[in-house]
């Protein structure tokens, strides 16, 4: 492979272009390019050349660069840098997360490689994968703190019961029922029946708040920005497709093209939660958003996810942060506040179900719940079918 610095940026530009990268971008990433060429002595790019590169915060008018323009050139020489080393120009957007602390032990080092591996060949969704490990690690973390350092097979009952009190006041704010429940994944991949048994002692109660409805008045108003173009083809298809089906945000992150049945105005797709398929119609105006989205603007590029990044790299969203920000602005933009995430449009979606005489095993049946009795939380939003259940006080009853 050519490594002068000019070939590899030749490579970039054709890459960015066949990714629909617009010119002026390019043109910002070339005055990059022209940055490590400056910096060389004879045009040839090595990793060396790109921590030098990397390292320089300070410009030629002696002013320090800022956050984001050094975020941007580390950007530039991790591109420059898998060029080299494997011949091949990678665009993907990496996240710059803090590192996290790891055990030093190499057995819970291997144990949570080993954990992590299990759930990824599960075909569990990322989102899924990574909380669970979050807690198998601070477990880890929690045994080797102790005042003798412990390993896996040393763990016991008390330990659990310890590490459940420290890490409910470590993530305030989270249910000790949430916890334990992504928390005994772990326990149960260790094949430790003794410390599954120890989690059931914590007593972690499931509670959850009422979501209330979202007021018809608001509902329509957002239906009527979406439909009349008055926010991106692909934000009104998400948000209609959220409001009228109610799936979750890793449902619709994962829609294939395939997926659009579009003679029998239905979406079939398979739950990364449960792993059970699942059919839901597809009404006229999301059809209609979706089609408008898919022909007229959605970059034509070799990914068959529904949705995609509206600017290159065209990748599919990454989770369901993505989807709470595009309804979030589809709301805002309907001059409706409060109300945002795909959370509480699937639980306004199965109450206006349930209000509507809808039963509760169809519900269950179109939100993809493993187990019916999960729709029943529903039935709370809807007061005016609950009034009638309310019975009269006893005459003489003191209020």
């Amino acid at each position: 492979m050519d490594t002068t610095i000019g070939s590899i940026s030749e490579s970039v530009i054709k890459a960015m272009r066949a990714a629909n990268y617009m010119e002026s971008t390019i043109g910002m990433y070339k005055r990059y390019f022209k940055g490590i060429n400056d910096l060389s002595t004879d045009g040839i790019y090595n990793v060396e050349l790109g921590l030098a590169y990397a390292s320089v915060k300070i410009n030629q008018k002696g002013r320090p660069y800022s956050s984001g323009v050094k975020v941007f050139r580390k950007r530039v020489i991790r591109i420059f840098d898998a060029c080299l080393l494997t011949g091949v120009v990678d665009l993907a957007l990496v996240r710059n997360s803090p590192a996290q602390p790891m055990p030093k032990s190499p057995e819970l080092t291997e144990v949570l490689e080993d954990y992590a591996s299990e759930n990824k060949s599960r075909g569990l969704a990322i989102g899924t994968c990574d909380y669970y490990w979050r807690l198998a690690r601070e477990y880890a973390l929690f045994l080797e703190s102790g005042e003798q350092a412990k390993g896996i097979g040393d763990a016991d009952a008390a330990s659990v019961l310890a590490f459940m009190s420290s890490i409910t006041a470590k993530w305030h704010g989270t249910s000790s029922y949430h916890i334990a429940s992504n928390f005994r994944p772990f326990l149960r991949f260790l094949k430790r029946d003794d410390l599954v048994d120890a989690l059931k002692m914590v007593g972690a109660k499931r509670t959850h708040n009422i979501v209330s409805a979202i007021a018809d008045d608001a509902e329509n108003a957002v239906a009527d920005a979406c439909c009349r173009g008055l926010v991106p083809a692909r934000d009104a298809a998400i948000t209609l497709l959220a409001l009228t089906t109610g799936m979750r945000a890793c449902d619709i992150i994962n829609l294939r093209i395939d997926d659009l049945n579009w003679r029998k105005m239905a979406i079939s797709t398979v739950q990364q939660k449960t792993h059970n398929p699942l059919v839901v119609p597809m009404v006229a105006a999301v059809a209609e958003a979706m089609a408008r989205y898919i022909l007229d603007v959605r970059p034509n590029i070799d990914d068959d996810h529904v949705f995609l990044r509206s600017i290159a790299p065209y990748t599919s969203l990454r989770n369901h942060a993505s989807v709470y920000e595009i309804t979030r602005r589809v709301f805002a933009s309907a001059g409706i506040k409060g109300v945002a995430g795909s959370r509480q449009l699937r639980h306004n979606a199965a109450s206006k179900m349930l209000r509507s005489g809808t039963q509760l095993t169809v519900i269950a049946a179109l939100l993809g719940h493993a187990d019916p009795d999960s729709s029943e939380a529903y039935m709370e939003a809807d007061t005016e079918h609950m009034r009638t259940c309310v019975l009269p006080l006893p005459k003489g009853a003191r209020a």
